[in-house]
């Protein structure tokens, strides 16, 4: 367990979050449709790009690797969370936990009080998070989603 740990904090020593740039928006794209996440897509990340409103941020590794993905808006007082992506073999280290809190953090700079999301009702790990953060249950949408069909949660909390 030891060993575990200095491995997670090693890891973090070098793990950068920033905010998304049009360089690094094909490697989110792909980080995005590789965790079966639906996409804005790079045309429409540049568009967001130009949005003051939206938060974009990136987990970037010392390589400069994108290993982690975070999209959303501010509506009015509300951050409406898009997507929170993070690789396959980087998962359980803590990178969404801190891309999820400096998005908030960001958000509530910008006037958000409450936060919400939608999240698959199978996806345990993402749920986990969420909870972990303060997010409840809502509401819910009966097979809101396609590719597989899946119920969806809808999570919010105040920030």
């Amino acid at each position: 367990m030891e060993a575990m740990s200095a491995d997670i904090e090693n890891f973090h020593t070098g793990l950068r979050i920033i905010q998304m740039t049009p360089e690094i928006l094909a490697s989110v794209v792909t980080l995005e449709e590789e965790c079966g996440l639906n996409t804005r897509g790079i045309e429409g990340y540049l568009r967001a790009l130009l949005n003051p409103s939206a938060i974009l941020l990136v987990a970037i590794e010392p390589d400069d690797l994108v290993i982690g993905a975070f999209s959303g808006n501010v509506v009015v007082d509300e951050l409406q969370i898009d997507n929170l992506a993070v690789c396959e073999r980087r998962r359980r280290l803590g990178i969404g936990q801190r891309l999820l809190r400096e998005a908030i953090s960001l958000a509530m700079r910008l006037g958000a009080r409450t936060a919400t999301l939608e999240v698959r009702s199978s996806n345990l790990p993402a749920r986990s998070l969420y909870e972990k953060e303060g997010f409840t249950v809502d509401g819910f949408r009966s097979r809101y989603y396609t590719s597989p069909p899946d119920d969806a949660l809808l999570l919010s909390r105040e920030i």
